[in-house]
């Protein structure tokens, strides 16, 4: 099927934007300016809110972001608690796919997708170690799907 490329795509796409690490440089960084402790501990909300500004929309000059024949990522943002990914899901086949299955089956698929790419979305230890979660939108021409994935449903 066409949509396990799809899902297989999304991987890539999302291996590409995370590296797999414990400590990431952004950790070392946080830690040194104080705003996160040496257990990752979130310190200074502010503080690292604005430094995650800066990361986003430093990163959001490559986007839009063609990650495969199926996917466009049209937004991705970084806050204290939370990231959030905005796609468009261009795959001609995908709405003959999600004819086949219920909603919730297609739900399922990407959070499973998600679950099982949780080392590379919650790249940075402040990330596991904190409350935080994935908040992604995938649109296509019909319908719009939005997950969420905690990070507490991840096993680092």
């Amino acid at each position: 099927m066409k949509f396990t490329t799809f899902l297989f795509g999304s991987s890539l796409f999302i291996t590409s934007l995370f590296n797999i690490t414990q400590a990431t440089e952004l950790d070392d960084y946080l830690v040194q300016q104080k705003i996160i402790d040496a257990n990752y501990k979130i310190k200074n909300t502010k503080r690292l809110a604005n430094v995650l500004s800066y990361l986003s929309d430093e990163d959001s000059r490559t986007l839009p972001l063609q990650i495969d024949q199926n996917t466009l990522i049209e937004k991705l943002r970084l806050y204290p608690n939370y990231i959030e990914i905005q796609g468009i899901i261009t795959s001609p086949d995908f709405k003959q796919f999600t004819q086949s299955m219920p909603p919730q089956d297609v739900n399922k698929l990407f959070t499973d997708n998600l679950i099982r790419n949780c080392n590379h979305l919650f790249e940075h230890q402040f990330q596991r170690v904190n409350p935080y979660e994935v908040r992604m939108k995938l649109s296509t021409d019909e319908k719009q799907y939005a997950l969420k994935l905690q990070n507490t449903q991840c096993q680092f």
